[in-house]
């Protein structure tokens, strides 16, 4: 079975986590993952274009052929809820760009995947990704880029699933 690179994210346009994976077989290895952060002192519509960036090299560098993303959940915040919705139509686009294949997964979608529950918290997701993964308590992890390697398993998962 051929290694496919997968991009996942968690979208934001403050912080946007990221993880970049390789699958090849039932084997996942993480190649890279963290956040895109944008400088809040700037203009919406420039941060937008941060993100952009930063995605693009991230994508020149790894040359992902799948991408997996967030979709998104219901915020009280709808300023909030608009300027996400806004930088998923921007990460979007640098994923058709780079002519990649997109799947899209729910909150719910993913916690069921990483859990076995679509309730679970922060803390059960982030323990069942380090053991997932391998990753150290002790080492640091964003939760934004935490999110962004539950929905790289869940996209791992779904395609041997779905024979993607």
């Amino acid at each position: 079975m051929p290694k496919t690179i997968i991009i996942a994210i968690d979208p934001g346009f403050d912080r946007c986590g990221y993880a970049i994976g390789s699958l090849e077989g039932n084997k996942k290895t993480i190649l890279d993952f963290g956040i895109i952060s944008t400088d809040r002192k700037l203009p919406l519509y420039l941060r937008f274009q941060q993100l952009s960036t930063q995605l693009d090299v991230l994508i020149d560098q790894f040359k992902p052929q799948e991408a997996a993303m967030e979709n998104l959940f219901l915020q009280k915040n709808h300023k909030t809820a608009l300027a996400v919705s806004e930088s998923r139509g921007v990460i979007m686009s640098c994923f058709f760009r780079a002519d990649l294949t997109l799947a899209q997964y729910t909150p719910l979608q993913i916690k069921q995947a990483i859990t076995g529950f679509g309730r679970a918290d922060k803390k059960a997701m982030e323990k069942m990704v380090r053991l997932e993964l391998s990753l150290p308590l002790e080492q640091k992890v964003i939760d934004d880029a935490i999110d962004a390697l539950a929905c790289f398993l869940t996209h791992c998962a779904s395609r041997t699933v779905n024979s993607y």
